[in-house]
């Protein structure tokens, strides 16, 4: 069976919703995590198909989330695609994302079409 879950960690309330609306509209069961603390907590009871990651929360941003995330990894044996979501700005976030073991990047304004080739690109 496919593994059809998807863990979505951003503060903004609207826009997890949002997520969660696009993502459960093309099939996938969704979780949701406002903060980094809560999606570690999260990924340690469930195993995802894939994350989509804001970068920039409050007391934990989405890159330090990721380490922490790759470090648990290590004695799992398998390695969650870890997407970033972001309305940042900068010319090299994507460059920034790959370098900080994110596995790709989309903007926050994607289209649906963006999102689904994305995931069908890292989950199948």
């Amino acid at each position: 069976m496919v593994n059809r879950r998807i863990l979505v960690v951003d503060d903004l309330p609207l826009v997890s919703q949002g997520t969660a609306l696009m993502l459960e509209s093309i099939g996938y069961e969704v979780d949701q995590a406002a903060n980094g603390p809560r999606a570690i907590e999260l990924f340690k009871a469930a195993q995802y198909a894939a994350i989509i990651m804001d970068y920039n929360m409050p007391g934990m941003n989405g890159f330090e989330c990721t380490a922490n995330i790759r470090e648990l990894e290590k004695s799992t044996g398998r390695r969650t695609p870890i997407i970033c979501m972001s309305a940042a700005k900068e010319t090299d976030m994507k460059e920034r994302c790959l370098a900080a073991d994110l596995d790709d990047f989309l903007d926050k304004d994607c289209s649906l079409a963006e999102m689904t080739a994305t995931l069908l690109h890292w989950v199948g």
